[in-house]
């Protein structure tokens, strides 16, 4: 796992590797295109993230899935929905969104609960088949006029997260209790996997389900 300080950056990655694989069925639907059938939230809280919530499920299952049909499906704890992609590879996937800044100004932050994380991980390590993956899917969004508008997506392997966490801290969870969790703001995950944030703003999607492409340092 990383260990090094907040402010710790990934060397620069080649953006032309950064486009969507096969893997991904549907790259331009966006946050937008999935959110309409789903009453929506003011404000923020339990209820508001919830919702929010579930429409980055629908999106992540409207990425993966041929299915033209929004839905969010999963019998497992540590996972958010599954998809059947038309490769022939299936994906579970967990997934995060967060708002673009909150109202003071910091970036807002991505809550990875450490136990899912490690069943997912440790699952995905005990499987190890070709024919499926467990990623994680993250959505940057922004609140306009009571709507959320994306800002950008990413997804990547499991693995490729657990390397670019560290700081794990205790945090109450609504039915687990205190769990240790790790709050890491979109802005240092792109820095600590070398991820220009023009490139997540201005792509459809970046696709890191291939792993993190070579880099060159810029130090």
């Amino acid at each position: 796992m990383q260990t090094g300080p907040e402010t710790t950056s990934a060397s620069a990655t080649d953006t032309t590797d950064l486009t969507p694989t096969e893997l991904i069925e549907h790259p331009t639907i966006s946050l937008e295109d999935v959110t309409g059938t789903v009453p929506s939230c003011e404000g923020r809280g339990r209820s508001t993230a919830a919702v929010r919530g579930y429409n980055t499920e629908r999106l992540a299952n409207a990425v993966f899935d041929p299915s033209p049909i929004f839905i969010a499906v999963s019998s497992n704890p540590f996972y958010d929905t599954y998809a059947e992609g038309s490769q022939g590879v299936s994906v579970r996937v967990e997934c995060k969104s967060c708002v673009h800044r909150y109202p003071s100004g910091q970036y807002g932050r991505f809550r990875i609960w450490q136990t899912h994380h490690d069943q997912l991980r440790e699952t995905a390590e005990t499987w190890n088949l070709e024919d499926t993956k467990f990623l994680y899917f993250f959505v940057v969004y922004t609140v306009e006029d009571g709507k959320p508008r994306e800002v950008g997506k990413l997804t990547a392997p499991v693995a490729t997260i657990d390397e670019v966490l560290d700081k794990w801290r205790s945090q109450d969870h609504p039915t687990m209790g205190t769990q240790p969790a790790r709050d890491i703001s979109w802005h240092l995950l792109l820095k600590r996997l070398g991820v220009p944030k023009e490139t997540f703003v201005e792509q459809p999607i970046v696709d890191l389900t291939e792993g993190i492409p070579d880099t060159e340092s810029t130090e």
